[in-house]
């Protein structure tokens, strides 16, 4: 996806819409993922039927967001609940296409980062675009990514994280596009096709990308997936988003 495509839906949906250590690969998604009282749990996916749409999530269609719905999934670009040894999770297919799902925090769930500033999400690429590199924007495919969106800087233009799953940037890779912050915590140079648990102090990463402290209540999480600039095929999983004190 082009920079310009990217921030031209980042801007509709937040008109609309109103680090630390990354973990080892894990092949028990439900072990992995903390339950305590400091832990709150937004998403894994269980309570959908398995082939069945994330209903729960929304979708951008023109300027307004709805939920998802059957219409919004393709042959090229499609979010399906799917179960795997008895675990529900959401896989993210797009071929030529960059296509994503929205949870807008104070509406479909509560996110205050003063008292959970850490978020947790399990994702498996099982299919990178080959070639794509976040820091080249003729290449700027991502196979899995999750952003978190911050409001608008002083031009107006929407502030976020972008966190990746990078086809060929190291971790640690950082990379900006006006107000958006690009942060590689997995590639495919590692792994592919095995199950990684993700932790991040996203206000401690707020910090480091913007130098400023971040806004109490972030707009929106967002799953996305994009393979439009190379043409290929990305197929992603996601599971298990969790929000989280810090011990």
């Amino acid at each position: 996806m082009t920079l310009s495509q990217a921030i031209s839906f980042i801007s509709v949906l937040l008109v609309v819409a109103g680090g630390t250590t990354t973990g080892p690969a894990v092949n028990d998604r439900s072990a992995a993922t903390p339950h305590a009282p400091d832990h709150i749990l937004v998403e894994d996916f269980e309570d959908y039927s398995a082939g069945g749409l994330p209903t729960r999530w929304q979708f951008l269609r023109g300027s307004d967001l709805i939920d998802v719905v059957p219409e919004i999934n393709t042959e090229r670009e499609d979010f399906r609940v799917e179960s795997e040894d008895g675990n529900k999770f959401v896989r993210a297919t797009v071929t030529d296409q960059a296509h994503r799902i929205v949870l807008p925090n104070e509406e479909r769930f509560d996110w205050d980062l003063r008292e959970h500033p850490l978020l947790h999400w399990n994702w498996r690429a099982v299919q990178v675009p080959p070639g794509a590199r976040e820091d080249d924007n003729a290449l700027n495919d991502t196979g899995a990514a999750l952003y978190v969106y911050f409001g608008r800087d002083w031009l107006g233009r929407p502030r976020g994280i972008k966190y990746t799953y990078s086809s060929t940037l190291p971790v640690g890779t950082r990379v900006k596009y006006g107000p958006l912050r690009v942060l590689v915590v997995s590639t495919a140079a590692d792994t592919t096709n095995k199950w990684i648990e993700i932790e991040r102090d996203v206000a401690a990463d707020y910090r480091a990308l913007f130098n400023r402290d971040p806004p109490n209540h972030p707009d929106v999480i967002a799953l996305w997936s994009d393979s439009d600039n190379t043409g290929a095929t990305a197929i992603a999983d996601f599971d298990n988003i969790v929000i989280a004190e810090r011990n």
